[in-house]
């Protein structure tokens, strides 16, 4: 027998954030006899090999060690097409859901893509005004089990997010969403805070750095509510517009004062901002000021395309920081960018009908059109 079958299983376990008392129920022994087949003290009995192959959906050969890396390679190409799918989910919508339903066929017992499916049943019958209870409630059934069996905090606390969201819009239940909700920690508790108040236990780098990183999380969390709060909150009639855009230019010196000039990522979001200005101001007929916030929405949205990860931001709050590289936590949609967004899905809309062949509207979807996949 393969002396590291032990070590295959844990990291079979591990991958599939599976913890050793679920297996050993599954198998029928102890939790303890996991643990000795994992530190290598003791082997499963040949007998249990098909069953351990099945519960991680792998076949008795890659539990033994032969084409572990033809199965892993396989995850990953199913994890990318995960991602590919979910970026620009409108687009990708009928092959979705029986790409999620084969992909957990193939890989049964692994949470990601337990959650995958969950959460594409909930983008395709969440937002309809009669959406389909049994899909929605398959989706509950998947959020509630990988809450209560995750080990991961980060990946848990993203499963209870996204519960929480279908209690609010797909079952439209309050009381569901607020106990949903309230299993969440609240901010004061958070990594960026915590490392922040315990400062004087590090050193002086990673003092400057740990409080960094909550001012990046801060501002990001701020704007995006305030952004939210001016667009949907406060009054919407023609005599507040000018207020709202108001308000929205404070966002953006926000960013600046917070990020110096090298905006990098948040010219995304600040190209995003602009978006909105637009959208007050073409409906007030304010041609040219429309039209010079979308050219310099444009130029927002050029300037994040030529960003590199690994480039600094500028300004002494934020000094410390990069643009990060793409990780497990962390991806931007390598489909398409944020040009295409804005060229198919929001220059496209009706409200840009006055301007629509006016030649600086018809010059910044050039521009867009250019750099956008």
């Amino acid at each position: 027998m393969n002396l590291q079958i032990g070590t295959i299983i844990k990291n079979l376990r591990m991958q599939n954030k599976t913890t050793q008392d679920q297996l050993a129920t599954f198998l029928g022994v102890t939790p303890q006899a996991i643990s000795r087949w994992e530190s290598g003290a003791g082997y499963p009995d040949i007998e249990l090999l098909p069953t351990i192959a099945a519960f991680f959906s792998v076949s008795t050969d890659e539990l033994l060690g032969v084409n572990l890396p033809a199965r892993e390679k396989r995850r990953a190409e199913v994890y990318a097409e995960m991602t590919r799918l979910g970026d620009y989910f409108v687009e990708h919508q009928e092959e979705a859901l029986p790409f999620a339903r084969q992909a957990l066929a193939e890989f049964p017992s692994d949470i990601k893509v337990q959650v995958n499916l969950a959460d594409v049943l909930c983008q395709t019958y969440m937002w309809e005004e009669a959406p389909d209870m049994n899909a929605l409630k398959e989706a509950e059934r998947i959020y509630q089990t990988v809450i209560q069996n995750a080990e991961d905090a980060d990946f848990k606390n993203g499963v209870i997010e996204s519960l929480a969201a279908l209690y609010k819009q797909g079952f439209k239940n309050d009381y569901l969403t607020e106990a949903t909700v309230a299993q969440l920690p609240k901010i004061k508790y958070s990594r960026e805070v915590v490392k922040a108040s315990l400062a004087n236990l590090y050193d002086n780098n990673a003092v400057i750095h740990h409080k960094q990183e909550l001012i990046e999380t801060l501002v990001s969390l701020l704007e995006n509510t305030l952004r939210n709060y001016i667009a949907y909150d406060l009054p919407n009639d023609p005599e507040h517009w000018d207020e709202k855009i108001a308000m929205l230019r404070k966002l953006i010196e926000l960013y600046y004062f917070i990020y110096g000039d090298n905006l990098l990522f948040y010219h995304y979001r600040v190209a995003g901002i602009y978006r909105y200005i637009a959208t007050y101001q073409v409906a007030q007929g304010k041609v040219d000021e429309t039209l010079t916030t979308l050219e310099t929405m444009c130029d927002h949205i050029i300037a994040h395309c030529n960003a590199r990860h690994g480039e600094r931001y500028t300004s002494p709050f934020t000094d410390r920081l990069i643009y990060q590289e793409v990780n497990e936590d962390w991806h931007e949609p390598t489909e398409h960018n944020y040009a295409y967004e804005i060229v198919t899905y929001k220059l496209t809309q009706d409200r840009y009908d006055p301007i629509r062949e006016e030649p600086r509207f018809k010059a910044v979807e050039a521009r867009l059109r250019e750099i956008m996949y």
